[in-house]
């Protein structure tokens, strides 16, 4: 689902920056001009900020005015100083004379002027903001990954920014779409939730996707992006900035970096047995301007694998090597061939037949792959029935819906039997499956609510739905360290279920957790507030 698009503007960015500048290098100010010009595009903004700030101080000529404007303009948005960004923005657009710039220009001053207004908390190293008041619950859980993020894949990349790093949480589908220039349909189409663009990371709230979606990872795969993006003072391309984020986005909790997991080698499968992998080209500029959401997964996978494929051949430091050769040459099949002494389509040749060599599976029959699909604003479901959208199979459906009907009566035994006939037309689905097993162990029949689950949770470790159930089970035995890993990680899909707060609040309360156990009773009075203002 990550999905996360990179820089839609970067070649566009280049020339608004750099080239065809109507202005001829003269003075003191065109020399901190050309400085300030580098730097935004090396994201070194400190650097430009207060040589920008000294250009302004300079008594030039008009044309040298205005072209200070357009760069302190760009500079504030950069820093996420939207006010700062508007004001010099329009002074910028009375200078008729900045044609090429004029386009970004507008672009800077909608965004600042139409965009969310954020509230945000700081950690050590990292600045969040939010918008919507229930994303404060996200933001907060939000410290820890990053600041994970940071030590851990610092350590791989060798790589730790100076600067705070500005993460913005985005409450509606309009407002980050505008922030990140990507249009609505392909966000919807290729599941794009989060990116890393103008010097910061943006993510789509999980409280707009009806179960959430795995947002840690998609912070961590974006501060990947930001990493690299960094240490290569972006040269790495497209395809292969994805393929180290894929390969480092679950490095903040795990030590393991698995690529290959069962859905993706379910897709990678398919795409080899029917040779239709997607080629690099077809990558650029963005996975997020892909045809589908499979063929956007695919790609993942593809560039992932490339990656964990240099890696285990050549070590973590022809990764290091890979990048750093990439920033001096702007070459990335001249830098694999240095690191690799292979030539490029000899490296991409000994990845594809490693990868058939594996005998990869497609270990999830009738894999179904979708793009993001935003809440109904207009009809909410307080029944959990609005997932039942995603059964494709008419009669799975049907008998789904029957067993909801039931378990919403009590009649609980004939609903475990509408699901289990749901099953036989749908086996693997994720829903079913946790509806079943969520009346199972309702009834106290916990072994075979486990036995419903155990396969799907290999399938689909990002389904909400189970690590709830498993967490209700485990808390009903006692087992507090295995519900509260369970109830975390719903936490990192979803924050936004007032049960998942409730349950840590008994957890840490028998724990003696003080502190843990005020933290979610503060989130938890917020969810229940909103939820009888809702009502009201």
């Amino acid at each position: 689902m990550r999905t996360n698009a990179l820089l839609l503007f970067f070649s566009m960015l280049g020339a608004y920056i750099v080239a065809g500048s109507p202005f001829a290098l003269s003075s003191e100010i065109d020399v901190l001009i050309e400085s300030v010009e580098n730097d935004i595009k090396k994201w070194q903004i400190t650097r430009a900020s207060d040589s920008i700030n000294q250009a302004l101080e300079i008594d030039g000529t008009d044309e040298e005015k205005y072209r200070t404007y357009y760069l302190k303009s760009l500079v504030d948005f950069y820093r996420g100083d939207y006010s700062g960004a508007k004001e010099y923005g329009q002074k910028a657009l009375k200078n008729k004379e900045l044609k090429e710039e004029t386009p970004f220009l507008h672009y800077i001053v909608k965004a600042s002027k139409e965009g969310p207004q954020f509230n945000e908390i700081k950690s050590e190293h990292f600045v969040i903001r939010y918008a919507h008041p229930k994303d404060i619950i996200l933001a907060e859980y939000a410290k820890d990954v990053l600041e994970k993020s940071r030590f851990e894949i610092g350590l791989d990349l060798e790589t730790y920014p100076e600067d705070p790093i500005i993460v913005e949480i985005y409450p509606d589908l309009e407002s980050f779409t505008l922030a990140s220039t990507l249009p609505p349909e392909n966000v919807e189409k290729t599941g794009v939730v989060g990116i890393c663009k103008f010097n910061r990371i943006m993510i789509l709230s999980p409280r707009l996707l009806p179960k959430g979606y795995s947002w840690a990872d998609t912070l961590a795969h974006e501060y990947v992006h930001y990493l690299v993006f960094l240490k290569s003072e972006n040269t790495v391309p497209v395809w292969l900035h994805e393929g180290i984020a894929k390969y480092e986005e679950k490095r903040w909790k795990e030590k393991e970096r698995k690529v290959i997991s069962p859905f993706y080698e379910t897709i990678l499968t398919r795409a080899l047995n029917d040779n239709k992998l997607v080629p690099i080209e077809k990558m650029h500029p963005s996975l997020a301007m892909l045809e589908s959401a499979r063929e956007a997964q695919l790609a993942f996978a593809q560039s992932g694998t490339i990656v964990s494929y240099l890696v285990d051949n050549w070590g973590q430091d022809a990764l290091i090597n890979l990048i750093n050769s990439i920033k001096e040459t702007n070459d990335y099949k001249a830098a694999i061939e240095e690191v690799t002494e292979l030539e490029f389509p000899l490296f991409y040749d000994s990845w594809e037949k490693d990868l058939r060599s594996r005998n990869l599976e497609e270990k999830i029959p009738n894999i179904k792959i979708k793009g993001v699909r935003i809440k109904n604003k207009e009809r909410k479901s307080h029944d959990g029935s609005e997932d039942l959208i995603d059964i494709d199979n008419n009669k799975a459906r049907d008998y789904t819906r029957l067993g909801d009907l039931l378990k919403l009566r009590g009649r609980l035994s004939p609903a475990t039997y509408e699901y289990e006939k749901a099953l036989e037309y749908d086996p693997y689905s994720p829903i079913i499956s946790s509806r079943l097993a969520s009346t199972l162990n309702i009834i106290g029949d916990t072994k075979r609510a486990r036995e419903v689950l155990s396969p799907i949770l290999d399938f689909y470790p990002n389904h909400i739905d189970i690590h709830m159930i498993l967490g209700r089970i485990y808390l009903d035995e006692g087992n507090l360290s295995k519900a509260e890993e369970e109830y975390l990680t719903a936490v990192s899909i979803n924050p936004f279920d007032p049960e998942v707060h409730a349950s840590l609040i008994v957890l840490y309360e028998k724990q003696g957790q003080t502190e843990l156990l005020e933290r979610e009773e503060k989130f938890l009075k917020i969810l229940l507030n909103e939820e009888t203002e809702n009502a009201e």
